[in-house]
């Protein structure tokens, strides 16, 4: 049995969530009756036609799970620091699904009396069926599954309006969608495959042009944007093969930080070679001692893919502030921690967790 189903909209956006806490989304907004919005509609209809069709066995409160994804999108959680509620929501989810919600599905089949030569080659009517046993297990299961529904959408900065998206969702789940399962994926698809990577791409160059015209901003052959805020010691500055032990602050164009040494209170060493092109140029243009605010366009950063659905989107352009703290040389005969570097196939320059 699947533990938490969720459809494509999570999965092209939130299911390899790795950002580093769950930061306010500034995408999230309540939207209006009168101006509708089809991605958001379509993203909640996706939803519900996945949990509707990948659990027809739980007849979920589709009120609670909309309140609850919708307190979730609006949360604020500091990046690095604990959601201590979606803790909590992910230990009952994972009993529920691991032995209550499995004992009873199985039991159940059990006593349709199957040939085995049947089970796994057609469905199972779960119509007159709900494996929940009570009103209250039903309303707590929905408010714990829509919150951690709605934390991974935050997490991963969809621009929501929560108006369209609750209505989508509660409507296909009620099987009343003006769009069918179809239609929803097509338009998610669209959005995050053509329409969004267009959005992001004509922002940045409007967003580094701006930056560009900052007091004490440079800009190298590469495209590369940095200004020194403090020199350091310029004999030594690390080279591509060398390994960093900085702090960190990186931010997105609106201003988001999605990763912070700081607010983790530990500084990172790693090789300069393992990271993103912009952070690899970067970082020897400053010396030892020395801090530096890099502005990266997206083709020194993480591409026209993003971050794999996280925090940072497809043709993103991408603000850190960096303090170098020292210079391992590779010549040195000293063993450093290795960094965060290559991870499904990206180049990371910052430690991500779940």
């Amino acid at each position: 049995m699947k533990k938490i189903i969720y459809s494509m909209a999570i999965a092209l956006c939130a299911v390899a969530i790795v950002s580093c806490g769950g930061n306010t989304s500034k995408k999230i907004q309540k939207g209006s009756k009168s101006e509708y919005d089809s991605v958001s509609y379509a993203v909640g209809a996706d939803i519900g036609y996945g949990v509707t069709q990948n659990m027809p066995y739980l007849k979920f409160d589709w009120k609670a799970i909309s309140d609850a994804a919708e307190k979730a999108l609006y949360k604020e959680v500091k990046s690095g620091e604990e959601d201590q509620e979606l803790t909590k929501v992910g230990e009952t989810l994972n009993e529920f699904f691991q032995n209550a919600c499995r004992e009873r599905v199985n039991g159940y089949v059990e006593s349709l009396n199957i040939p085995d030569s049947l089970l796994g080659k057609q469905p199972i009517d779960f119509t007159d069926y709900d494996a929940f046993e009570s009103d209250e297990e039903r309303k707590n299961i929905s408010a714990a599954y829509g919150y951690d529904m709605g934390t991974r959408l935050r997490q991963a900065n969809i621009p929501l309006q929560t108006y369209w998206f609750n209505k989508g969702m509660t409507e296909a789940a009620a099987g009343e969608a003006e769009i069918d399962s179809h239609r929803a994926m097509m338009i998610i698809q669209e959005y995050f495959t053509v329409v969004l990577p267009m959005k992001n791409k004509q922002e940045s160059e409007e967003w580094l042009a701006k930056m560009e015209k900052k007091s004490g901003v440079k800009k190298t052959e590469s495209g590369l944007l940095y200004r020194i805020d403090r020199k350091g010691d310029e004999s030594i500055k690390p080279t591509a093969q060398d390994q960093v032990k900085v702090d960190y602050e990186g931010k997105l164009m609106d201003g988001t930080v999605f990763d912070s040494s700081y607010e983790r209170g530990e500084a990172i060493t790693f090789p300069l070679s393992g990271v993103i092109a912009g952070w690899t140029e970067g970082l020897q243009l400053v010396g030892k001692g020395g801090q530096i605010t890099l502005w990266i366009p997206a083709e020194l950063g993480y591409g026209v893919y993003g971050n794999g659905g996280g925090l940072i989107g497809p043709n993103a352009a991408l603000e850190f502030k960096v303090e170098l703290h020292d210079v391992i040389s590779s010549a040195t005969p000293e063993s450093v921690p290795a960094a965060p570097a290559e991870a499904d196939g990206e180049k990371r320059e910052f430690k991500q967790a779940e």
